[in-house]
């Protein structure tokens, strides 16, 4: 590697997995199509290490200073105190640009004997392209940098492209970190992927991301989650008249939470862990129980008397008294006889028992959540009975 230090992304989970950030004095090409936010994570990583003391010198060969502050200082609140600070030095080109490639490479070499950067970042080769007009020419500005800065001085440089299409810039550089969206026919996200980095070792190389005000971009790792032996009591979540929890508080931000009285439908793609599957009820479930709220659960298929174990919450005397779960199998675990309530596959005596429960809870003088899958429905009374099922069961148990 050209040194040891790293140079932070900004993002914690990209850092944990690059070892503490990019390998000093590496050339980076961030790529992807227009919107994906190539600006934004460059400004970020400037940003971050600007925090750090660093200094960046930022080469744009289009946008102007005002357009870039806007923009990027919405999600990076920062930036403008790191510009005013000279941390991040933004080299204005747009004067000289159409001269050709003798003056923007003097403008630039000039910029970095004069700043002393710690990072470099080229905003973008494509704007270079196409602002000299002739690819030749914005190679010979690339291949001209790389002799007389990238191999000699211990300068991360940050060059950003569009698309995937520019071999030049994937043969020098040192990693290749690409932004986009992708689609496909259930839904369509971000995805942010490492597609190269020089002798660093990638477990994952591929993430989610989105843009949050005051963090930039946030990317979320894979799901690797686990279920502990105990879950740990905490205080319930604050909630609006008529509206409950979700027992998530980044998810109220997101939708608010649940009005009192609705039904709410959690569509799982195929192939998710199985804790995930879980989790919209297992939170919301937990928020309820914390204050002695009626809980009722037809769980998926596999799930039988010896699964509850794990899931007893806030403590054992709450979840016997508050929580009812209807099972179609054996009762293998006695010690949850007070909190099973077997179903016999008989539609009309099923339903009357998931009314006679309600109401049983009802009496704690609190409101009721009630989660069903879909799944054991559909195997026990066929897909078209289990949805006049759940209607009536919502029906009957709305208020």
């Amino acid at each position: 590697m050209p040194g040891d230090s790293r140079y932070p992304i900004g993002v914690p989970v990209l850092d944990r997995r690059l070892g503490g950030g990019l390998p000093e004095g590496y050339v980076i090409n961030v790529r992807g199509e227009p919107g994906s936010g190539k600006t934004l994570l460059v400004t970020q990583i400037a940003s971050r290490n600007a925090d750090l003391g660093r200094k960046t010198l930022y080469v744009p060969f289009l946008e102007d200073k005002e357009k870039f502050v806007r923009a990027a200082s919405n999600l990076l609140p920062t930036l403008k105190h790191h510009l005013e600070g000279g941390r991040i030095v933004y080299v204005e080109l747009s004067s000289i640009i159409r001269g050709g490639v003798e003056p923007v490479m003097e403008m630039v070499l000039e910029k970095v004997r004069s700043e002393q950067p710690q990072l470099l970042v080229f905003d973008s080769y494509s704007a270079v392209l196409q602002a000299i007009g002739s690819e030749a020419e914005g190679r010979s500005v690339l291949s001209n940098l790389f002799s007389r800065i990238f191999s000699k001085k211990k300068i991360t440089t940050l060059i950003i492209t569009e698309g995937d299409q520019n071999d030049f810039v994937s043969y020098v550089a040192d990693g290749i970190i690409r932004l986009g969206r992708r689609r496909d026919p259930e839904c369509a996200f971000r995805e942010l992927e490492v597609l190269k980095m020089r002798s660093v070792g990638l477990e994952q190389n591929r993430f989610l991301y989105v843009f949050q005000r005051g963090m930039g971009i946030r990317v979320f790792s894979p799901f690797k989650g686990s279920l502990s032996e105990r879950l740990k009591p905490r205080p319930p979540l604050a909630e609006r008249n008529g509206v409950y929890s979700t027992g998530s508080s980044s998810l109220d931000r997101v939708i608010g939470g649940y009005p009192r009285g609705s039904l709410v439908l959690w569509e799982m793609g195929p192939n998710i862990p199985e804790l995930v599957y879980y989790s919209p009820a297992l939170v919301s479930a937990a928020n309820f129980l914390a204050q002695r709220r009626g809980l009722m659960v037809l769980p998926s298929l596999e799930f039988t008397s010896e699964s509850i174990r794990p899931y007893i919450y806030p403590d054992r005397e709450t979840f016997e008294e508050c929580a009812r779960i209807f099972l179609d199998d054996v009762l293998v675990d006695e010690s949850m006889s007070k909190v099973v309530v077997p179903i016999t596959g008989d539609r009309n005596k099923d339903l009357a028992k998931w009314n006679d429960v309600y109401r049983e809870l009802k009496r704690l003088g609190k409101p009721v959540l009630k989660v069903i899958s879909l799944d054991l429905l559909e195997h026990l009374f066929g897909k078209e009975d289990a949805v006049s099922i759940l209607r009536k069961a919502y029906m009957s148990t709305a208020y």
